[in-house]
């Protein structure tokens, strides 16, 4: 064993050569070396991954998806290279990439059209290319929003047996499938606007129900931070894809309180790089190329369809950013009594409740 400062080394002969492991602050790099001296271009690393630092989040009971924070901390072996072409072609013409479409009278954000490209080697040493784009409707995602609070219904409990789902559903009152003709009667508590959904059918929503008005406070952060969500989810797909990393779900290990939930779960992942002399110029041929179709080096080429998961999960994260984006170095975050009510982002200390709080929110309102 031999130690430098800020790492940590250790040989293992293997034969004709030595594997070495390098400790770093973010995971165990493995290369191997020659006889010779000569240092082999592939490397391992194997990295761990937390569900408090947000690289992780669970969608099923001990199953976990990684975020974009997590990929971008696996890429910090992988190496893959992310990069944004200057112009998106739609329907056949150039426009600035990102594009983004604003409301003329708000400018608040619509939809966002993004591509992205990913440069990087697989274990073999072979150059791979990622391209991905997205188009981003932010007014889409509403409907989904509303249409998938409408089909939660109400349990209830069986003794002796398992929960059973009910017709009852869990937010009464809030909206009506209907034409723009079939407007539901208004009350106190009752005030309905139409939103378009299939013309000439629609969605009533009651705008005085609490639901709505929470949906409502997500839609306006879609509106706020689109161009970003966007972004981010096309990144994540892409490093996600990659060969070098090329996972999307892992099993976490951790304590287990009694419910069977894991309590600060962490998950550690493979993830291969290769050391390589491709400085910015040969980065940019490469990227000339891939922009203008040549797809000597591409090896997936897509437009990403994105679940309403991972857009909340891209959103979380965006304005846990945003929120700290915004706090002056070394300044105390605001308690509640001095913060500012009309902003809501949440904070940084959120992080990890953000990505749990869907699953652990719907114990007796499952959808």
């Amino acid at each position: 064993m031999e130690s430098k400062k800020g790492t940590e080394l250790e040989r293992a002969a293997e034969g004709p050569s030595e594997k070495i492991a390098l400790a770093a602050d973010f995971g165990t790099v493995y290369i191997r070396r020659e006889q010779d001296g000569t240092i082999l271009r592939p490397i391992k690393g194997k990295m761990t991954l937390t569900e408090k630092n947000g690289h992780i989040y669970s969608f099923q009971k001990g199953k976990y998806s990684i975020t974009a924070a997590g990929y971008v901390h696996l890429n910090k072996i992988a190496g893959v290279s992310i990069v944004t072409p200057r112009t998106i072609v739609m329907d056949g013409i150039e426009k600035s990439n990102p594009y983004v479409e604003r409301n003329p009278k708000t400018k608040a954000i619509e939809t966002v059209n993004v591509r992205k490209i990913g440069i990087g080697y697989n274990p073999a040493g072979n150059v791979v290319i990622i391209d991905k784009s997205l188009y981003f409707n932010i007014y889409t995602y509403l409907i989904q929003n509303i249409q998938a609070k409408m089909k939660k219904r109400e349990w209830e409990k069986v003794p002796g047996g398992k929960d059973r789902k009910t017709d009852i559903p869990v937010f009464k009152n809030m909206a009506e499938v209907g034409t723009f003709e079939d407007r539901p009667p208004e009350t106190a508590d009752a005030k309905w606007i139409f939103l378009v959904t299939a013309d000439p059918l629609g969605i009533w929503i009651n705008y005085k129900h609490d639901e709505v008005q929470a949906i409502m406070e997500e839609h306006t952060q879609r509106q706020r931070f689109g161009d970003r969500i966007a972004q981010t989810i096309v990144e994540r797909n892409i490093l996600k894809d990659h060969p070098a990393i090329g996972v999307s779900t892992v099993t976490a290990a951790g304590e287990e309180d009694r419910y069977g939930n894991i309590k600060d779960a962490s998950a550690n992942v493979s993830v291969y790089g290769y050391r390589s002399t491709m400085g910015p110029m040969q980065i940019n041929e490469i990227l000339a190329k891939a922009e203008s179709g040549e797809n000597q080096y591409i090896s997936q080429s897509e437009t990403i369809t994105v679940e309403p998961e991972e857009e909340e999960v891209a959103r979380a994260e965006i304005t846990i950013d945003d929120k700290e984006a915004r706090i002056a170095p070394r300044e105390p975050e605001p308690d509640d009594s001095e913060a500012d009510v009309q902003d809501e982002d949440p904070g940084p200390a959120d992080a990890k409740s953000l990505f749990t709080q869907t699953k652990k929110g719907q114990g007796n309102a499952r959808g």
